[in-house]
This record gives structure tokens, sequence and C-alpha cells, in this order.
């Protein structure tokens, strides 16, 4: 079939995070069952309107720009559906459109209504979790009311956990017969060989044989990082030479600079700022332990690097991954608090042989369950009901 999916970020355009990885690997899976397969997403200065990689035809617009970032979006959104309508002049209808969060939600909108093409869409995360389970005002309550409304305008909603599928559920009165739960997936292959961890961890300034923890994600309050901050100086209670890597940007980021150091603990973390994906290979094959401290946490796709890479993970129960992560057996499920994420990771730390063979139990899964090729299959499963 000949569908379109709609995304403000790829890998071959600007990218952000995980959603860029999850819609360019869904894309290619999808190429590689046989569907036809176009992406719509923003341009990179000096890029190309148009390629085709991999298979995948992918249209790039240029959009306005304003200081509401809701409107930025909202002009985004109307230039995809304006590239839409020139595609499908050129080489037909399209089956179905499938868009992803509430940045491209209005696509549906522009699409669906008027041509009545069935609109899929695939929550990666609400607003109401993004701000750690708070209802705020302002753009939060605008984008609130875009995902309330893109999620009445598609035929079915894809979910990636059914942690975020029963938040959908609540939040926006979704009926459960209209979702479907899709979970993520990971390009094990970008985390294979291994690598001689010493060099890796000089270049950060941490010796070859210190436990090094990693943690990842956007500095904001659902991703907890503060958390773990927090349970730092437990961790190095018992041990002193345990080293803590936190990667990623955010508003909260120079604030836990600032508390680390308060707590004397400042020599301890390295914060860094974002990473190649070579850099993040490297990175993710030379610690020994992920931390995923969110308060609220969709799904985790981060966890699934981890264990691509064959490190064991320390998650919360707060979200998806304690539907996938078994406890004591590929990783740790700990509360979401300071003392949890300590009494985890310092587990771990004790028992080096159990710690490795948790993280290869891990590899197991993603290769079993977590491939692009999988999800791909269960996305089309869902493509095909709505099409009925």
């Amino acid at each position: 079939m000949r569908v379109a999916l709609f995304s403000w970020e790829s890998l071959h355009s600007i990218n952000i995070g995980g959603l860029g990885v999850h819609v360019t690997e869904l894309a290619a899976g999808l190429e590689r069952r046989g569907h036809e397969i176009h992406v719509f997403t923003r341009r990179k200065q000096d890029q190309s309107h148009y390629d085709q990689i991999d298979g995948v035809h992918y249209h790039r617009v240029d959009h306005g720009i304003s200081d509401n970032f809701v409107q930025s979006m909202d002009w985004m959104c109307q230039a995809m559906a304006h590239r839409f309508h020139e595609v499908t002049s050129m080489i037909g209808k399209f089956e179905l459109v499938h868009a992803h969060d509430w940045l491209t939600g209005n696509v549906l909108k522009y699409i669906s209504d008027g041509f009545g093409t069935p609109g899929i869409l695939t929550m990666h995360s609400t607003e109401y979790g993004r701000d750690g389970n708070v209802f705020h005002d302002g753009f939060a309550s605008w984008i609130r009311d875009t995902e309330y409304a893109a999620c009445n305008h598609a035929k079915m909603i894809i979910s990636i956990s059914g942690f975020l599928a029963e938040e959908i559920q609540r939040i926006y009165g979704v009926h459960h017969s209209k979702i479907h739960v899709v979970p993520n997936g990971v390009a094990y292959h970008h985390f294979n060989g291994y690598l001689e961890p010493g060099p890796v961890k000089e270049r950060y300034g941490i010796a070859p044989l210190d436990p090094t923890i990693l943690a990842v994600g956007r500095m904001i309050a659902q991703k907890g990082m503060d958390l773990l901050v927090e349970a730092v100086p437990m961790v190095l209670g018992y041990f002193p030479s345990a080293k803590f890597i936190i990667a990623g940007e955010g508003p909260e980021k120079e604030g836990l600079i600032n508390r680390a150091n308060q707590l004397g603990v400042g020599h301890a973390i390295r914060f860094l700022g974002s990473l190649s994906r070579g850099e993040y290979s490297e990175l993710m094959r030379s610690i020994d332990i992920l931390a995923l401290p969110s308060r609220n946490e969709p799904f985790g796709i981060v966890a699934l690097e981890a264990w691509a890479a064959g490190k064991p993970v320390v998650a919360t129960t707060a979200g998806g991954p304690r539907e996938f992560v078994w406890h004591n057996v590929n990783g740790f499920l700990v509360d979401a608090n300071p003392g949890g994420l300590a009494h985890g990771i310092g587990s771990l730390l004790a028992d080096h042989d159990h710690c490795r063979a948790l993280g290869r139990n891990g590899r197991v899964a993603v290769e079993d369950r977590f491939n692009w090729d999988t999800v791909a299959s269960y996305t089309e499963g869902v493509y095909n009901a709505a099409l009925c």
C-alpha cells in the first residue's frame, strides 16, 4: 500500500531525538515489507526538498516560524499538507496517512477532512506526561487541545506502550477499541561488536576501571534526572569511584549542575550535551549500567539501546519500562525516587557477573521482540484494520 508518514524530525532531515529514529526505522521496515512509503518532514538548511533513501521517499518542507511554537507547528502541518496534495496529484492517491505525535497532529485535520483518507496517529507521549504529570496552563494547554483534536481525527491510534494507552484513554476520553499498542524497536546492529571501554571513558575524564552509569534524555521534570542526581551521594557512599554520565539538553540542565555541586558530587557526574550517533554507540558500549529515572516514561527506547549494547537497565516503574523490563532478569525495576535508584544501581554494581548476565538477557530480548521488522509487521496490522 502507499502510505504517507508525517513527522517533524527524521534521521534524514532535522533530527532531535527518539521520534526521528522511530519514524526513519519504521519507514525503512515498512518499505522492506513491500509498501510504498513517503515521509513528509522538515527541511534542514542546504538540504534538497526530495530524496529517496533506503527505498523510502523523503519530502522536506519549509514553513513559517512564530514566537508561538504551537503556531509554528500548525504552519508546518499546513506546508506538509500542501506538499502532500502536490505529490498526490503527481502519483495518485494514498491509502493511509500516518502522523506522529501532536507536532504533526493537525495534518490529519487538513488531509483526512479534505481527502477522506484514513488517518493513523502514533502517540509517543502526552503533554501531561512531558510536564511531569501536571496539567499546566498556557502553551501546555494549547498542546493538549491539539492532542485531543488529533485523537478525534484519527481513525486509529497507535500507542507505544500499554501505560501510555491508559493515559490517553484517561486524559482524552478515547475508547480503548481505537487504540493499538505497538512497542518501539531498536536497530541493534548499531551497537554490535566489542569496544575497549577504557579509551572511551578517558575521553570524558573517567578512569578505565571506574564503574560508570549512564542516563540519557531531555533535562525536563518528566525524565527525572534530578532524582538520579539526588541518588548519587548514596551510591558513592558504597562505591566511591563510581561515575555518572548524564547526556542531553533541556531547561533543567543548569539547575542539575548546581544541585550536583551543592551535594558535593559534581566531581562524579559528567554532564554532556547531545551526542552524535557514533559517539552515543561507543559510549553505550563502554558503560556498566543504564539508568532510566523517569517520573513518566511512555516507553524508554534508550533501554532497548542499552540492551542492544549488552548493558543492564535500572528503570523506574513509572511507565512503559515496567511492561518489558523483567526485574532481576534483564534489569532492575525500582520506585521513582532517589533511594530506589540508588538501591538498584548499587545492587548491580555489587555483583559484576550478575550485572553482565542481565545485559546479555537484554540483548536476546531486542533481537527477538524489539527489532524494527517486527514493529513494522505490527504497524502493518493496524493499517490493515484501519482499511476494513
